[in-house]
């Protein structure tokens, strides 16, 4: 099936009410994992060497560290992120 790569499953960090509040824990644990991870280590690699424990503890039990975590991720897209469709669109590359 996996040609001998490991496979995991889904788990659940935590509850949220809302769909915003979702949204910055998913970011947040992303810049997270962007920050601390070794590199090419997979996410549930990551999750596994430092813990469920220690993921709860930085991002839903300290909602200051989150909101950074995830406003440092909305900072990095604004450079990371290329659409070269809309270039094309815009008539950069006119031929």
């Amino acid at each position: 099936g996996a040609a001998g790569l490991d496979i995991k499953g889904t788990e659940v960090l935590g509850l949220v009410k809302t769909e915003d509040e979702a949204l910055e824990v998913i970011v947040a644990l992303v810049q997270m994992y962007r920050e601390q991870a070794r590199y090419l280590e997979r996410i549930y690699k990551w999750a596994k060497r430092i813990g469920t424990a220690e993921i709860k503890r930085q991002i839903l039990d300290d909602a200051e560290r989150r909101r950074a975590l995830f406003d440092r991720f909305v900072f990095s897209q604004k450079f990371a992120q290329v659409d070269p469709w809309s270039e094309r669109v815009s008539g950069k590359d006119k031929h």
